[in-house]
């Protein structure tokens, strides 16, 4: 008897526990848009549109940057960089307080252990990516010999609320036509 008054119980409660698990677990991703796995990113205030790679593997973003020089002024520690890359067709001056430095891990190169880490001055730029602004925070590295001078790392891609799928891009040029 005792099992016969417990078996409607467990059709009634277990659809609705899984009903409340649907209902509260759509709207955290139907905020969020699927992006490939390449995307055009804006650089603010130049108004200058390239190609960003979005990794979810990497944690941290970052813009290939050269002729970059550190200095102070005023007690402050300021960074003069050029963003420069093979897909722009002139080089961006920008000069801007460092946020702070990122401890990047080195690859091994020919099993040679030298050093296992190296810092890169980290600057914060404002984009848009898909219409909107953003302030991220992206370290100084020359990435010109990468296919993308910008790479967006988790914390960014948090922070514009992407999901990535790999298996396509560009999704915002079919998305938004008149993408600037």
């Amino acid at each position: 008897m005792k099992s016969q008054k417990t078996y409607p119980f467990y059709f009634i409660f277990l659809p609705l526990i899984g009903m409340v698990f649907f209902l509260t677990a759509t709207p955290v991703t139907a905020s969020k848009s699927v992006d490939g796995y390449l995307e055009p990113v804006t650089l603010a205030p130049d108004e200058v549109t390239l190609t960003a790679k979005l990794d979810t593997g990497a944690e941290t973003a970052s813009i290939s940057a050269t002729d970059i020089q550190l200095y102070e002024k005023e007690g402050e520690k300021y960074v003069k960089f050029k963003v420069s890359h093979p897909e722009l067709e002139q080089a961006l001056h920008y000069n801007l307080p460092i946020v702070r430095y990122s401890k990047i891990k080195r690859r091994a190169i020919d099993g040679t252990q030298a050093q296992k880490y190296h810092s890169r001055p980290v600057v914060k730029i404002q984009i848009h990516f898909d219409g909107k602004p953003y302030n991220i925070m992206v370290n100084l590295i020359d990435r010109s010999r990468f296919s993308t001078p910008l790479l967006l790392g988790r914390k960014a891609l948090e922070k514009v609320d992407a999901i990535v799928d790999s298996t396509v891009a560009n999704t915002l040029l079919a998305k938004n036509r008149n993408y600037y």
